[in-house]
């Protein structure tokens, strides 16, 4: 068995504890997370062990596996590099009824939920999200740190930026290119690009 610590115990970290046995080989040592009201507490059935600080107490000579269970896109990577130079692990934690093709092209710390399906050569970045029942066209490029609600249906050759934040239900057009830090209200279907650091929504998605 594998030591893991899951990194936010907010809604991401919680389903990654409640259903780690899908996930074989890993012993949960508990949660880290900066929120001084949750140290100390039992949450999602684990200890919040202290802030994400305190990681080094638990690195030893073989790589600790961690998992960084945070939605929010900009957070996640902040976490991310604050770890790129420690002896951690980021395990890719796919649930068992994903479908990917074998032609998918994966980064590293990727939390895959429930029902999601992915086609051939599409390409996910470092530490993405993909949340339940998501369908993801092929040629598609989901760069590092995106973050997808539910039931995101993203038309082949869909493109993602980096840290951006996918609204539950929404829709693209074949094609379309979705900015770096760019956010996409629920619902919204996307027929033309979103420039980076953009906020849209709506059918068709505007600016607003």
């Amino acid at each position: 068995m594998k030591d893991l610590i899951i990194i936010g115990a907010g809604n991401v970290g919680g389903y990654i504890s409640y259903n780690i046995a899908d996930f074989q080989g890993y012993r949960v040592l508990g949660f880290l997370d900066d929120n001084i009201e949750k140290q100390g507490k039992m949450m999602y059935g684990r200890t919040v062990l202290g802030p994400c600080s305190s990681i080094d107490n638990y690195i030893g000579d073989t790589p600790l596996h961690v998992v960084i269970g945070i939605a929010n896109p900009v957070a996640k990577k902040k976490i991310a590099l604050l770890l790129k130079d420690k002896n951690v692990f980021f395990p890719n934690l796919i649930a068992r009824n994903v479908w990917l093709s074998a032609q998918v092209q994966k980064g590293k710390g990727i939390i895959i939920y429930p029902g999601v399906s992915v086609n051939y050569e599409t390409q996910l970045g470092d530490f993405v999200i993909i949340n339940m029942n998501c369908a993801i066209g092929h040629n598609c490029k989901i760069a590092s740190y995106a973050t997808l609600a539910p039931g995101v249906n993203l038309a082949g050759f869909t493109q993602i930026g980096e840290t951006a934040e996918i609204g539950i239900g929404v829709s693209t057009r074949q094609g379309v290119i979705i900015g770096e830090n760019a956010v996409v209200g629920g619902q919204s279907m996307i027929l033309n690009d979103v420039p980076p650091g953009t906020r849209v929504m709506g059918v068709p998605a505007k600016a607003g």
